[in-house]
């Protein structure tokens, strides 16, 4: 019975237990030990997210270590279903899905020759490697013109999303965030 007292009220006081919340969503920075990337401020607006459309990001962490192909990426990926999340499989690189080279993602701005506009006005890099250096991006306007195929599948919701670097050697945890966020979708 405590248990469900305590599931009820907790939402209701804010954010989950060592998450922190923006009032439009909730994230941590999970990493462990030595991370070579950490986050120490995260916003996304509006909420709930609509795609397509506008939404204004800002950002504030760093990158302590030279990234590039020594790094993995494991992402969850999960809908909330009749009040449990569930996981979504992955399916063309999309939902919760084990990425060993997640620099490919990155090559279609290496092939376009130019970062998003958002990111190049910081400073942000947008292709592999990534070298040691703060990140700072104050509230930045991002607009989202159509969904591609692999993401028809999203429905409106909440969404939790956990996304761990990790070093392909060793195998140890080099970086980490999560984030429970509503999507709506047009």
């Amino acid at each position: 019975m405590l248990l469900l007292v305590v599931a009820l009220i907790v939402p209701a006081l804010g954010a989950r237990p060592g998450f922190h919340s923006t009032g439009t969503l909730e994230w941590r920075d999970c990493g462990v030990g030595d991370s070579w990337i950490s986050v120490k401020q995260f916003n996304i607006n509006p909420s709930p997210i609509v795609v397509p459309g506008d939404m204004t990001v800002s950002l504030e962490g760093a990158i302590t270590h030279k990234l590039e192909d020594q790094v993995s990426l494991d992402v969850v990926f999960e809908k909330s279903l009749l009040g449990r999340f569930t996981r979504v499989p992955c399916k063309n690189d999309v939902g919760t899905c084990h990425y060993t080279d997640p620099c490919k993602f990155l090559k279609v701005f290496e092939d376009k020759g130019t970062c998003p506009p958002q990111l190049t006005a910081n400073g942000l890099p947008c292709t592999c490697p990534f070298s040691p250096d703060k990140l700072h991006m104050p509230p930045s306007k991002f607009t989202v013109t159509s969904i591609s195929d692999a993401w028809k599948f999203l429905a409106s919701g909440e969404y939790h999303v956990k996304i761990t670097m990790n070093d392909k050697h060793t195998k140890q945890i080099r970086g980490c965030m999560e984030t429970y966020l509503t999507i709506g979708v047009k």
